[in-house]
């Protein structure tokens, strides 16, 4: 209940205390909120002790990704996967297995590429490729290890855009223009109308709802009042940005739903090529800079590709989700940094959100896990909680 509903360790009590009594299930004792919180870290330390990639003769593969900082340290995650696509959609939960959880107060290549000897070591086989961002650490450390590094398909395609469009003058401006009416409007009538709010961090990871946005106020410029009309006129003095990327995102949306739901393959990439082509149409310099680019990650992606029947996974937006879940669940309170509670994070490959299925044996893992495994594995692998630091330090009760 608790991974499935998302609610909170509290909440899922009351909701077990609302079902006994509307159900008359007859519970004669209701779990606490801790209760929970140890079933949740027990359940998830046994899943993160097992493998099955240890027992599959399968190829696998390996998906690695730093946090951004939690508090004063950085989880580095990997995940495991069958190296092969077998089906055509993209990765969900349970079709990763989380191999590794790491934290450090920072991540440099060497300690990157001992994690990723060890995870193969401890598999006993070697892996076929890995799949991460372009972060010039990850990157460096799997030329140390000499492994097969497959590019995300989404970072990559959104640094090629961002190499392009980044210090344009023409675009500076336009998001210039979409901060300060945001900024200005808020409070006012025209509210109503602003423009979605850009990301801070990885702005080109996400640019086309305030793109697409720009151009609807264009197409329906003509149904505004006065006052709206004298609001949002500053958007047609951008509609050249405005065109060109969306141009781009045209194509390559379908390039990423491509790459990510098919997988990389010669086939797909084939596809890929003829929506890039017609990039060379464009009468912007900008854009068939654009198309340059993709096309040359488009070969250097073919390039480590084994054979013409190859499907492999390019897409690291699972992990993304799993950072996303475990930041929405953690202690607000940022000093707590990451704790054994990071222990929830293998539920979510075993458990079906959608379907409320499970494969876990939770009473298994409530008879097999002490409290004192969890802790022991805390102290190996976490830093110490900045939280009791503080306490002790300045001795607040």
């Amino acid at each position: 209940m608790y991974i499935i509903s998302g609610s909170g360790l509290k909440a899922t009590a009351k909701l077990i205390k609302l079902i006994n009594k509307q159900l008359k299930l007859g519970l004669t004792q209701i779990p606490s909120p801790n209760s929970i919180r140890n079933w949740v870290k027990k359940s998830g330390y046994n899943i993160y002790t097992e493998s099955f990639l240890k027992e599959t003769q399968d190829d696998y593969a390996l998906i690695i990704d730093e946090s951004m900082m939690i508090g004063s340290e950085k989880m580095l995650l990997t995940l495991g996967i069958k190296a092969n696509k077998e089906d055509e959609k993209a990765l969900g939960y349970s079709d990763v297995e989380i191999l590794d959880i790491s934290v450090k107060s920072s991540w440099n290549s060497s300690k990157i590429s001992t994690v990723l000897s060890d995870i193969e070591s401890d598999i006993g086989k070697s892996l076929s490729y890995v799949i991460s961002d372009n972060a010039s650490t990850i990157k460096k450390a799997l030329k140390l290890q000499n492994y097969n590094h497959v590019r995300d398909v989404g970072h990559t395609i959104a640094m090629l855009v961002e190499r392009q469009f980044k210090k344009d003058e023409s675009y500076i401006e336009f998001i210039t223009a979409l901060s300060r009416v945001r900024f200005q409007e808020i409070m006012k009538s025209t509210s109503y109308l602003l423009p979605p709010k850009q990301r801070s961090i990885a702005r080109f990871m996400n640019f086309a709802p305030y793109v697409r946005w720009s151009i609807n106020i264009q197409n329906q410029f003509s149904l505004l009042n006065e006052n709206e009309k004298k609001v949002f006129g500053f958007i047609k003095n951008h509609n050249i940005i405005t065109s060109q990327l969306v141009e781009i995102d045209d194509i390559t949306s379908d390039i990423f739903k491509e790459l990510k739901n098919n997988g990389l393959s010669k086939n797909s990439l084939r596809y890929c090529r003829k929506k890039v082509n017609k990039l060379f149409c464009s009468t912007h310099d900008s854009v068939v800079s654009v198309a340059k680019e993709l096309l040359n990650y488009l070969s250097e992606e073919e390039s480590k590709l084994p054979n013409e029947k190859t499907i492999w996974h390019c897409s690291s937006d699972i992990i993304e989700s799993i950072f996303g879940t475990y930041k929405n669940r953690k202690s607000s309170n940022p000093l707590n940094g990451i704790t054994s509670y990071v222990m929830m994070l293998p539920l979510l490959t075993k458990v079906d959100i959608e379907t409320c299925d499970s494969n876990i044996n939770f009473k298994d893992s409530l008879e097999k896990v002490f409290l004192r495994d969890i802790t022991q594995w805390s102290g190996d692998n976490l830093t110490e909680n900045l939280t009791i630091k503080r306490r002790r330090i300045l001795k607040v009760a």
